[in-house]
Formats: structure tokens, C-alpha cells, sequence
């Protein structure tokens, strides 16, 4: 074993919250609720009106939507598997957004790092479940909201399993981060978007 991965920080040397976590988990709930409310309402008028344009409108925000609720989701994952492991991740402003917290890579252990990566891979595939389980998917927008959260998934978890492989591997947390193709994000992002795509054909 490693003196990294041997060593935790202890409660007392923590980094100490920039913010609440009550005010932030309220920040990010109350956002959810209306990126929901609003996808609710578009798919609501599609279901009493069907056209065209309320078609486009139901479609358009439940991919949008499933791809926030998946990315938000990712985020907390990545702090709860941080926090709940012991590591030293303190949380940001609440006037900010994303990235939800910051991450002590030299402070921190390996086991720490593993454990907030795969965090946030189960909880965007969590939200992944939810949707598959809870909706009806009895319209255009509920299978797109479906999609889009499944989407980010493969798009989040193809830039990240590679990381969480080289960490299992014995590579710190930085260097297991520097593996990431500097295209990541048209690569991964295709294959995001291909995988929205066939799932809301299936639907």
C-alpha cells in the first residue's frame, strides 16, 4: 500500500466548506424542479395539442432536460462518493454552478479518488433507471427525456471508466486524469449523442 493511499485527512484538517450544504442541495433541488416544470409543461401541451411545434418543443426540452438532471446528478454522485469515503472535498460558493466542489489531489488517497469517480457514474445511471422505471413513456417528450439522461451516461461514463481503470492500475489521480484525449469531448459526445439516438428510436 502506498503512503497516498494510506493516508485520509482527518476531520480537523478538512478544508471547510466555501458554502452550506444545505443551501446548495436547495440551489440544485429548486433548479431541478424547474428544468422538470417546464419540461412537464411542454409535454403537457403536446399531449392536449398535438403539432408540430409542440412536437419539437416536448422533444427539444426532454433531452435538454434529461442531459441537466444526468449532469447534476453526476456532480452530487462525484461529492457524496468523495465526502461519504472521507475525503477532503469542500464544497464551492453557492453563487456558483459547476463544479460543484473542489478535490484535494495531493491530500487525498487513492481510495478517495476511485471512490468519488465511481460516485458520480452511479448516480447518472441511477437517473438513467429512475426515468426507464417511472415513465410511460407514452410520448415523444418522456422517451426524450429518457434519452437524454441516457445519453450523458454513456457520454460521462466513456471519458471516465478509462480514468477509473488506470486509478485500479495504480496511476495517482491527476496522471489517471491525464489520460483523457484532448478530443473528448466531440469523441465521447458522439457517442453520447448516438446512444440518445438509438435508445429514443427503441422507445
Amino acid at each position: 500500500m502506498t503512503d497516498q493511499e494510506a493516508t485520509a485527512p482527518s476531520t480537523s484538517n478538512r478544508t471547510k466548506d466555501a458554502s452550506s450544504l444545505w443551501t446548495v442541495l436547495a440551489r440544485d433541488i429548486a433548479l431541478l424542479a424547474a428544468v422538470l416544470s417546464l419540461f412537464a409543461a411542454a409535454d403537457a401541451w403536446h399531449t392536449l395539442n398535438p403539432s408540430g411545434l409542440s412536437s419539437a418543443l416536448s422533444l427539444v426540452d426532454g433531452l435538454l432536460a434529461g442531459l441537466a438532471i444526468g449532469a447534476v446528478a453526476h456532480e452530487w454522485g462525484h461529492f457524496a462518493g468523495a465526502r461519504l469515503s472521507g475525503g477532503d472535498a469542500p464544497l464551492k460558493p453557492a453563487s456558483g454552478f459547476l463544479p460543484l466542489f473542489d478535490f484535494d489531489y495531493a491530500g487525498n488517497s487513492q481510495q478517495h479518488f476511485r471512490s468519488m469517480s465511481i460516485g458520480g457514474n452511479v448516480a447518472h445511471w441511477l437517473v438513467v433507471v429512475i426515468f426507464v422505471a417511472q415513465l410511460p413513456m407514452t410520448t415523444v417528450g418522456q422517451a426524450a427525456l429518457a434519452s437524454g439522461a441516457f445519453g450523458f451516461a454513456v457520454f460521462a461514463s466513456s471519458v471516465e471508466f478509462p480514468v477509473i481503470s488506470h486509478s485500479y492500475r495504480g496511476l495517482p489521480g491527476m496522471e489517471a486524469l491525464s489520460k483523457i484525449p484532448s478530443d473528448f469531448l466531440p469523441r465521447y459526445g458522439t457517442y453520447g449523442a448516438l446512444a440518445a439516438l438509438a435508445v429514443f428510436i427503441l422507445l
